[in-house]
């Protein structure tokens, strides 16, 4: 047998060990004061930060004026939100970093180990100015004002298992909407109040880049869940968004601001000397905001209701106005937006149509082209001979 060697010689180490340094006991980072290598723990991340996340826009934050919609007009809307306990993220105000948003994307990381019954881990994670950052779900719930409860969907068009049953034609139904190709469900029958629901999700809970006015397969499983009183964990969906922000090279964007400053302070950045954008009024929703979707009413200037204008209003509502939200006018113009999508989806089939039969003409040409250069060589082999 070997024998073990002996370490009663070696005298003992003196050197305490390191202890891990704690965020939240760190004194605030200020970046500004830091050389930018300095803030990616790799030549790698830094060159993705320059290459890839210091270029996207990052999408301006939007909330909702007080008082525009009342909640005695709109009832549903307002039970469905409050069901879910979103009212909070409709009226919040922060100033946001572009540029901290982005060095934190390039290092962002996700882990989710939570099983069925929710035990296991969940938190977001990033390397900024040598230190790891950690924050998990129960304190991101806390940092949004938003209860850690409910369905966890990650977004996308994968819905959980214990959702399958919600078939894609169900779901239509339920919601009123129809399949237009390519992913996208047109919303042109849906009611006032689910369709006020998709504005506030496509513009402020999940905002996005590109076309609003269409449902997506993420909409359609969200809005059915908001429907059907179906309570979703939006703290889980939100972090996976913000994940998705940071991971997407179909969406080249981010978003959500306003959360991403509550986790900068929630670890005490010093954000004095960052590029700071703060939220006014221009980012407000407001019924000249609605109005563009065709959602308003002519009035005067006083905001009292000029019916004579009102009867003779252009197809193209004046946005210029201030203006009310009326059911009548936001489902005629919902109607119409369906007609055109429609009246676009044949276009489309006609010019496909025209398309495959210039194919087929190109395609008999180039045979005949084909056929009469076997012709001539034929021709010309012959005279060929007879010459010789």
């Amino acid at each position: 047998m070997g024998r073990r060697k002996s370490t009663a010689h070696k005298p003992a180490k003196t050197s305490a060990r390191k202890p891990a340094r704690n965020p939240s006991n760190d004194p605030p980072l200020s970046l500004s004061q830091l050389p930018l290598r300095k803030w990616f723990n790799s030549k790698e991340i830094l060159k993705s930060y320059l290459d890839i996340f210091s270029k996207p826009p990052v999408l301006k934050p939007r909330y909702l004026s007080e008082g525009l919609l009342p909640e005695d007009k709109y009832e549903v809307f307002w039970k469905l939100v409050d069901q879910q306990s979103l009212r909070p993220l409709l009226f919040m105000k922060e100033r946001y970093y572009p540029r901290m948003m982005r060095v934190v994307a390039t290092s962002l990381w996700l882990a989710d180990k939570l099983n069925d019954v929710g035990d296991g881990e969940f938190y977001l994670r990033f390397w900024i100015g040598g230190v790891t950052y950690t924050i998990t779900l129960e304190e991101l719930a806390s940092l949004w004002g938003l209860p850690n409860d409910g369905v966890w969907f990650k977004g996308g068009h994968l819905q959980p298992k214990e959702y399958d049953h919600w078939s894609g034609k169900h779901s239509q139904s339920v919601l009123n909407v129809s399949y237009i190709g390519g992913g996208k469900y047109s919303v042109g029958e849906m009611s006032t109040d689910h369709r006020l629901l998709h504005y506030m999700l496509s513009y402020l809970w999940l905002p996005r880049k590109g076309n609003h006015g269409a449902l997506t397969e993420e909409d359609v499983f969200i809005m059915r869940a908001m429907v059907e009183e179906t309570e979703l964990n939006w703290p889980y969906l939100l972090a996976y968004r913000l994940m998705h922000y940071a991971s997407s090279s179909l969406e080249p964007s981010i978003g959500h601001g306003m959360l991403w400053t509550k986790i900068f302070e929630h670890f005490k950045f010093d954000l004095s000397d960052e590029e700071v954008i703060y939220v006014t009024e221009e980012n407000a929703i407001t019924s000249r905001s609605l109005n563009k979707m065709g959602r308003g009413t002519v009035v005067d200037r006083k905001g009292k209701k000029n019916k004579a204008a009102a009867e003779n209003a252009p197809s193209q509502f004046d946005t210029s106005l201030d203006s009310q939200i009326t059911p009548e006018l936001m489902e005629m113009f919902a109607k119409k937006m369906h007609t055109v999508s429609i009246d676009w989806d044949k276009k489309m089939e006609r010019v496909d149509k025209r398309l495959k039969v210039i194919e087929s003409r190109i395609a008999s040409q180039a045979e005949g082209f084909q056929s009469l250069e076997a012709s001539m060589n034929t021709h010309f082999s012959r005279i060929t001979q007879s010459g010789v």
